[in-house]
C-alpha cells in the first residue's frame, strides 16, 4: 500500500506519516510548500507520477476568522482544490480519502449530528468546507469524506496548546466559551481511521464509499475540555463564558457533536475516547518544555 498524503505538515497530516510508518505503509507526504492543491495541472502530474494505492487529502484553509475576509483563498483550497485531487485520482482509479468538518452543520439543534442530516453552513469556512464535499462527489465516485471536528495533536496550533500557553505564560484566570459543545479529536485517531479505511479501499472487499463522521468521545463544551486540558494545573481557573461574548468574525456551531455510528458499522472504526491521548499529548508537552528549559 502506497498512501500519497496531502497536506502532510499539518496535524493530521503529520499523525498519519508517522502512523503508516508503524504499520509498515509507504507513504508520499506533500506539504503546501510542497504542493500547492489548488493548481489544478500540478495535482494532476504529481498523482499520475506516484501513482499511490489511495490518496488522503488533508490539505485545506483552515483559519477559520481568516477565511472571513479572505473568501477567495478559502475557495481556492477548500472548494477547487479538493475538486482538483478527486479529478486527478478519478481516471487512474485512484481511491480518495478527503477530510471535511462538523462545521458543515449550523450547529442549531441539540443532538449528535448524522451524516444524512441536511447541511447548513455559517460563515465562510464552513461554505467552502461544504462546497469542497460536492466538488470531490461530483468528480469521483469512488471517495470517502471524512468530517471530524475539534482536532488536536502535537503538529500545529490547536486548543490544547493554546490553554497550555496562556497558564504558562502566567494567567490565572481563562474565560472560556461553554455553550459549544462538540467531540474533542485526536489527530492521531483520526489517521489511524484514515488507514484503516485505506486499506480497505486497497483490498478487494467491496468499498462503502460516501461520508461518514468520525470523532471523540466523550462530548464536552469548550470550557470543560479547557478544565481537563488544565486539570494538573491548580493555579488557573476557567472561567465559563458565552458564545456572544467574544467579538470573533466566524460564527461557530453551538453543537458539533458529530454520530459516529455509521463508520463503526462500515468499517470497523470505533469513536475514540480523547482523554487517554491528552494525557499523552501533555506529558510530551511538559517534556518538550523542560528540555527547551
Amino acid at each position: 500500500m502506497t498512501v500519497l498524503i496531502l497536506g502532510a505538515g499539518g496535524q493530521v497530516g503529520s499523525a498519519l506519516r508517522w502512523r503508516a510508518l508503524a504499520r509498515g505503509a509507504s507513504t508520499v507526504g506533500l506539504a503546501h510548500n510542497d504542493l500547492d492543491i489548488a493548481d489544478r495541472e500540478i495535482v494532476r502530474a504529481v498523482i499520475d507520477e506516484v501513482r499511490p494505492t489511495t490518496v488522503i487529502n488533508c490539505a485545506g484553509y483552515t483559519d477559520v476568522d481568516g477565511a472571513e475576509t479572505d473568501e477567495t483563498g478559502a475557495e481556492r483550497v477548500n472548494r477547487d482544490g479538493a475538486g482538483h485531487v478527486a479529478a486527478a485520482c478519478a481516471p487512474l482509479g485512484v481511491p480518495l480519502i478527503h477530510l471535511s468538518t462538523d462545521y458543515v452543520f449550523d450547529g442549531a439543534r441539540p443532538t449528535a449530528w448524522r451524516e444524512d442530516d441536511p447541511v447548513s453552513p455559517v460563515g465562510v469556512y464552513a461554505r467552502t468546507k461544504e462546497a469542497g464535499e460536492r466538488a470531490v462527489r461530483d468528480a469521483w465516485g469512488k471517495h470517502v469524506i471524512l468530517r471530524t471536528a475539534w482536532v488536536f495533536g502535537g503538529i500545529g496550533r490547536n486548543f490544547v496548546k493554546t490553554m497550555r500557553r496562556l497558564a504558562d505564560q502566567g494567567q490565572t484566570t481563562i474565560r472560556v466559551v461553554d455553550d459549544q459543545r462538540g467531540g474533542p479529536t485526536p489527530a492521531e485517531s483520526i489517521a489511524d481511521a484514515c488507514l484503516d479505511i485505506a486499506e480497505r479501499c486497497g483490498s478487494a472487499d467491496i468499498v462503502p464509499w460516501g461520508t461518514y463522521h468520525f470523532c471523540g468521545a466523550p462530548s464536552v463544551t469548550w470550557r470543560e475540555f479547557a478544565e481537563a486540558v488544565l486539570a494538573d494545573r491548580p493555579e488557573v481557573t476557567v472561567t465559563p463564558c458565552a458564545s456572544d461574548e467574544f467579538d470573533r468574525p466566524a460564527p461557530r456551531p453551538a453543537n458539533s457533536v458529530l454520530d459516529c455510528t455509521r463508520i463503526r458499522a462500515a468499517f470497523g472504526v470505533e469513536q475514540p475516547d480523547w482523554r487517554p491521548y491528552l494525557k499523552r499529548l501533555l506529558g510530551d508537552l511538559g517534556e518538550a518544555t523542560e528540555e527547551a528549559s
